[in-house]
């Protein structure tokens, strides 16, 4: 039951020593003694072992990609959480992982997947070519729409843009970006983000959909723009 699901993490024992809700889609797969997945800004992974539902999680592993504090916190407390997990139970509508205690310290339900296309994407992270990935300024909205004839387009922030993708596999490439050329004096940040969205897109290289969430990553796997499907 536990194995070849993607789970979404509804709940995790956070600092306080209570469980908390999630502030960002966190994701986690067990398949072939490897659990991995998104904590909600970085990629984690190690190796378990399952024996009936007893569990053993090793020592994990996580990328290093800067986030705002209270994702950071989110974070802490999910890998925390896997690390004491020593059992799992199921429950109406997924499973929660226990400690040794028999204590849950993460619940998690199985993910719905969202289409790449047919779908009005949300941005809700962009990366500012700091290294760092920074949600969107308040009252500012940035679309992406991908059609089946390969074509996509929406709002920067403040102006429209467009361009074309292929897709190999999880490989994506988006061809020259062209936008108008409005400026916007409100909200205050919103070209410099508009810019750094526009910049973030030409670096991509691949794409992934949990649930519905879309991540498109640099050659490195570092997250360029993370969105959320419109109405779900």
């Amino acid at each position: 039951m536990l194995e070849g699901v993607i789970w979404q993490v509804v709940e995790y024992l956070n600092a306080e020593g209570a469980l908390g809700e999630t502030v960002a889609e966190a994701t986690i797969t067990f398949e072939e003694g490897r659990v991995g997945g998104n904590a909600g800004c970085n990629n984690f992974s190690a190796s378990y072992t399952l024996v009936g539902q007893q569990l053993t999680i090793a020592q994990i592993g996580s990328t290093m990609m800067m986030c705002e504090d209270a994702i950071v916190a989110q974070e802490q407390g999910i890998l925390a959480a896997l690390g004491k997990a020593a059992a799992y139970a199921p429950q109406e509508e997924g499973v929660a992982l226990l400690d040794a205690s028999g204590a849950v310290v993460l619940t998690l339900v199985p993910q719905t997947q969202a289409s790449l296309t047919g779908v009005v994407w949300l941005a809700t992270m962009v990366n500012n070519g700091q290294q760092a990935v920074v949600s969107l300024v308040e009252g500012a909205e940035i679309t992406a729409t991908f059609d089946e004839e390969g074509a996509l387009f929406g709002s920067a922030g403040c102006n429209d843009y467009r361009t074309r993708y292929t897709l190999d596999g999880d490989a994506i490439a988006f061809a020259p970006i062209i936008s108008t050329r409005k400026f916007c004096r409100a909200p205050e940040g919103v070209m410099e983000q508009e810019a750094n969205y526009l910049a973030a897109l030409e670096t991509v290289a691949t794409w992934s959909i949990r649930g519905d969430v879309l991540e498109l990553r640099d050659a490195d796997g570092a997250l360029a723009v993370s969105f959320r499907a419109a109405g779900r």
